[in-house]
């Protein structure tokens, strides 16, 4: 998660993969962002250019030190102020009822421990707060097609995260939000416009909120 190596052709990949295929999503659903916001693994900083005015300020964890530093630097080029820190998604270094929205930006796949990291997204989120949430996941097991990718993407976890500093290409995120006690109804599979159907271009993207207890 905080290898140098990573950071930097990620970065790079990303730099020119997310105005093609990702940024209509990406751009769509942060427009939804309101007050306090935290960014949960920042990584290169693409989502900073996308938070509307409504974003009152901008807090960010990132473990990677590579990707830090290109994300400072992208805020910096857009005028943006976000306070960024090396801080891990299953502890964050915040106070209960911190935060008015949490950004998951494909980061969950990544996290060693999904279920506490969740749980620490509850926690600092405000009760009547929101979770907008752009995660590669598992493709379920709704149809033919599904079933195939969802196995191969079991498949090539090991060696995948091998390659990707731990991202597991199979999560069942929505799941594990529901396990986490949040309504995720308002959330949907989708693939990004001009990518076909393949283990990694499966995405859950939406407002995820907390559930009423």
């Amino acid at each position: 998660m905080c290898s140098p190596f990573f950071g930097t052709w990620y970065s790079a990949m990303m730099t020119v993969a997310e105005p093609v295929f990702i940024r209509p999503t990406r751009n769509t659903l942060l427009a939804g962002a309101r007050g306090r916001v935290l960014i949960i693994g920042l990584g290169p900083g693409h989502d900073l250019p996308y938070l509307p005015d409504a974003a009152t300020s901008v807090t960010a964890v990132e473990p990677n030190p590579t990707m830090r530093a290109v994300a400072a630097a992208r805020a910096q080029r857009h005028g943006i102020a976000v306070d960024i820190h090396a801080a891990f998604a299953e502890d964050l270094p915040f106070a209960d009822n911190s935060f008015d929205t949490v950004v998951l930006p494909l980061v969950l796949c990544s996290v060693q421990d999904m279920s506490a990291a969740l749980a620490e997204v509850r926690r600092v989120l405000q009760s009547d707060g929101q979770v907008l949430v752009l995660e590669h996941v598992h493709a379920g097991s709704e149809g033919p097609l599904n079933r195939v990718i969802g196995a191969t993407q079991d498949a090539m976890e090991r060696p995948w995260m091998a390659l990707t500093d731990g991202c597991h290409p199979n999560r069942r995120t929505q799941e594990a939000l529901r396990k986490a006690q949040f309504d995720v109804s308002g959330l949907r599979r989708v693939v990004p416009r001009g990518l076909v159907p393949s283990p990694m271009s499966i995405l859950l993207v939406g407002r995820a909120f907390p559930a009423a207890a």
